[in-house]
């Protein structure tokens, strides 16, 4: 492939990438990913690993005259589900901007995605990727279609087609 200007649109659970392979000639995807388990509930999403931990005694009941017995109180997870399972595919998506950038398969990069989104991909894109990012857009664009995705690259980023 020869060098051209990537364009990536995603959000936590889905990314499409394009590129201008000839400059002039209009974008053109060429890859879709999908990451079902940020759609997912956060029930589905929790193992029983997390469930109920033993922590020592428990304070006697009053009146009933009994010693403490060992309690197994719920554990809260520590970080939330879905914003754990949004950090993997951002991380696949970096990991895939990364080799795209080491094979030369493009100069410029532009990124669409939701705020937060967007934010979690900057934190997690190497130094490197982040010196060929020449825009943002915050928005998410992964719900339209292919063709009004294209159109409205093609308005938001009239420097990625030239």
């Amino acid at each position: 492939m020869t060098p051209s200007t990537w364009i990536l649109v995603c959000d936590a659970s889905r990314a499409l990438l394009f590129h201008n392979k000839d400059r002039g000639k209009g974008l053109e995807q060429f890859q879709a990913l999908d990451h079902p388990d940020s759609r997912a509930h956060v029930r589905d999403l929790m193992t029983d690993a997390q469930g109920r931990k033993p922590v020592g005694p428990v304070p006697a009941r009053s009146g009933n005259g009994s010693s403490g017995a060992h309690g197994r109180p719920g554990a809260a997870p520590d970080t939330d589900p879905k914003e754990v399972e949004a950090q993997k595919f951002a991380r696949e998506l970096a990991a895939l901007l990364e080799k795209g950038l080491n094979a030369h398969a493009y100069e410029r990069l532009f990124l669409v995605a939701p705020p937060q989104f967007l934010g979690t991909m900057r934190d997690t894109m190497s130094h490197q990727v982040s010196k060929h990012l020449e825009a943002t857009v915050d928005k998410d664009l992964t719900n339209m279609t292919v063709p009004e995705i294209t159109k409205r690259l093609e308005e938001s980023f009239p420097t990625a087609l030239a």
